[in-house]
């Protein structure tokens, strides 16, 4: 029997106990009844994900344009569209949330390993889902990531932030034609100019890179505390992130 059968096996198992496992947690101690829970939530959060795989390989099996030129009809179904209506309809979801599972699979997933597979059931679905509405969406889900033992750190608060980064950002494309970048500028004293020069040279990053992994939690912090002071003068900074 092939690893993938075994998978399968395993999985009706579970499935079918599951009507038993209902009617049992009545007659279940506290410790019992808490270690069930948290259980089924790490299932229900690695669920998103093997769909978003799933829908991310049918995404790279079949064309999203059929040849023959734009607007053809897909009658033989053989197209990605088609595909993937017929996987949500047999697993009983919109086709949208299948391409966004898929989108978040691409996003924060692209390489399954061990430690991307451990941070998966660390957070619900829908701090994904408001991740990828940010400018970097890798940064947003990091603070998330960062933040999620701290109880006051809802998906309300994780939307708002996100809010607050997409206001935040202006674009800005050079007239050599380049690729838009977002720009920050901020004023920064001179001891805080120095103590860059110094974060560079010790990280062997460059300042955009220090400051782009610094602000994200530097920007969760100033958001949970909004109306604090700030004080700038000195060198002005222009960061291209």
């Amino acid at each position: 029997m092939s690893h993938l059968m075994r998978l399968d096996t395993k999985i009706d198992q579970i499935a079918n106990y599951l009507p038993n496992l209902l009617r049992e947690i009545s007659d279940k101690e506290d410790e019992q009844i808490a270690r069930i829970a948290v259980a089924a939530q790490r299932l229900e959060r690695f669920a998103f994900l093997v769909r978003g795989v799933c829908a991310s390989v049918l995404k790279q099996r079949y064309p999203h344009r059929l040849s023959g030129g734009r607007g053809k009809r897909d009658q033989s179904g053989l197209g990605i569209q088609a595909q993937m209506a017929r996987l949500a309809e047999q697993i009983g979801v919109d086709r949208r949330t299948l391409e966004t599972d898929a989108r978040i699979k691409e996003t924060f997933f692209q390489v399954i390993d061990e430690t991307t597979l451990a941070l998966a059931h660390t957070l619900a679905r829908e701090y994904y889902v408001v991740a990828l509405a940010a400018p970097e969406p890798q940064a947003a889900i990091k603070v998330a990531l960062e933040w999620r033992s701290d109880r006051h750190y809802t998906l309300e608060a994780f939307r708002s932030y996100v809010r607050d980064l997409k206001r935040n950002v202006r674009t800005v494309v050079s007239d050599s034609g380049a690729n838009p970048v977002t720009a920050l500028r901020v004023s920064i004293t001179s001891d805080a100019h120095q103590a860059l020069q110094e974060l560079v040279e010790a990280k062997g990053q460059s300042r955009e890179e220090v400051v782009a992994e610094a602000i994200q939690t530097l920007h969760w912090a100033v958001f949970k505390k909004r109306g604090a002071n700030r004080k700038h003068d000195g060198h002005q900074l222009m960061l291209g992130i």
